[in-house]
């Protein structure tokens, strides 16, 4: 979308199946009911500077890396993801070598950034943490080098609730040169298949008891959008109280 060339390395996902999602992304619909349209995002989505490794599972550390460095020096490539580091390793380690091999890699990744001025985005699954509490940067699986070596640290956290859907936003945890951290709230849109901003809802009345004919509205943007007739017959009858239940409206859900 913003030009850049970008190396995905999907170990976890098949490429075709990736590859389905990121067009579904792109068109912001479902194209498979709409296929009349199909042909004409699949043109835009090829022009996109998109490039694949064919790897699936685990993988040699230096067979990537030499599949990294060939992608800069022919496509130009600036940004690789790495999807996800542990589906990459395998399973086949004990759990203390296992750290020593992430401890590697990541060292690796880091070594090829800074040597091909190149971003590299590293997926790394968390530990398995208490539900009620949330992700931090000590949560990331591995020892705590993962997080020195890293630049930028984001952290997708969902918290869910019990008397409804969760809550799931986007948490700069660690920003290098800028310093800045925070948090984005996230929404899923299940037609879409991506996670973007709420969409904040007005304030809208409940329930409304009133003596008059008309029910008195309320709107977020204060008392000013109420229609004057309302608010005369408000004035004149302070005595009696509406019993008022404003609540924010709910994101939209698809």
């Amino acid at each position: 979308m913003q030009g850049v060339n970008t190396l995905w390395g999907s170990f976890e996902i098949h490429n075709v199946r990736l590859a389905k999602i990121m067009l579904t992304q792109f068109a912001m619909e479902k194209l498979d009911e709409q296929l009349e349209k199909y042909d004409e995002w699949a043109d835009k989505f090829e022009d996109l500077p998109l490039h694949f490794m064919t790897f699936y599972g685990q993988q040699n550390i230096k067979t990537v890396i030499d599949t990294m460095l060939h992608a800069v020096y022919m496509y130009d490539i600036s940004h690789v993801v790495i999807d996800n580091l542990q589906f990459m390793m395998g399973q086949e380690q004990l759990s203390a070598d296992r750290l020593a091999v992430q401890d590697y890699i990541v060292g690796t990744f880091r070594k090829f950034a800074t040597d091909n001025n190149c971003h590299v985005t590293l997926v790394i699954h968390p530990r398995k943490e208490d539900e009620e509490r949330e992700l931090q940067t000590a949560s990331i699986f591995g020892s705590a080098k993962a997080s020195q070596e890293a630049d930028n640290v984001l952290i997708l956290q969902d918290r869910k609730l019990t008397t409804g859907p969760g809550r799931r936003y986007l948490q700069v945890s660690k920003n290098r040169f800028d310093g800045d951290v925070g948090i984005f709230p996230l929404e899923f849109s299940k037609r879409c298949l991506t996670f973007s901003n709420p969409v904040k809802g007005k304030t809208r009345v409940k329930k409304v008891k009133e003596d008059s004919d008309e029910p008195l509205q309320i709107s977020a943007a204060g008392a000013d959008e109420v229609p004057k007739k309302q608010r005369s017959q408000k004035q004149s009858n302070k005595s009696t109280k509406p019993d008022l239940k404003i609540t924010p409206d709910e994101p939209n859900k698809t």
